[in-house]
């Protein structure tokens, strides 16, 4: 039997700045990817350690890749609207708005990953007859992330 973790329930929320910070979840999210986390690899190898150990490298700075995903569009809902003075994905990328995002891996107790970011991308999806009306986005992150168990 497997130790696999089920993907089901992943949520994305956006915080509302205020002291202590709510988060309320993206509504109808379809698919999220986690930003990938890596470091640029960085040759240092000198002549004199080349002849008696061969190639040396190290690690640069952390890179955070972006937050993608798609969610069933809903145009009025508060968490995705362009209304003005609104807090939804559309309007936050018309404002280029820096807000507080989390994610929460299912199931509870996993840490959730908190981060500053700004939506970069809102993407109508292709519209069929016989589907959902979706779109994809991007959040790029601009700060750090903090892993941590509430």
């Amino acid at each position: 039997m497997s130790d696999a973790i089920s993907a089901t329930g992943i949520l994305l929320k956006a915080g509302d700045g205020a002291t202590p910070e709510q988060f309320v979840a993206v509504a109808e999210l379809v698919t999220l990817k986690p930003p990938q986390l890596s470091r640029n690899e960085i040759e240092v190898t000198s002549h004199n350690e080349a002849v008696t150990s061969g190639e040396a490298k190290i690690l640069g700075m952390l890179r955070k890749g972006q937050v993608t995903g798609t969610a069933n569009w809903l145009p009025t809902d508060p968490t995705h609207s362009s209304a003005e003075g609104g807090a939804g994905m559309v309007r936050d990328l018309l404002d280029n708005k820096k807000r507080n995002w989390r994610i929460e891996f299912p199931p509870d107790g996993l840490p959730k990953w908190t981060f500053p970011a700004r939506v970069q991308l809102i993407d109508p999806q292709e519209a069929p007859v016989d589907a959902a009306l979706q779109f994809a986005f991007a959040l790029t992150i601009d700060g750090a992330i903090v892993m941590q168990n509430e």
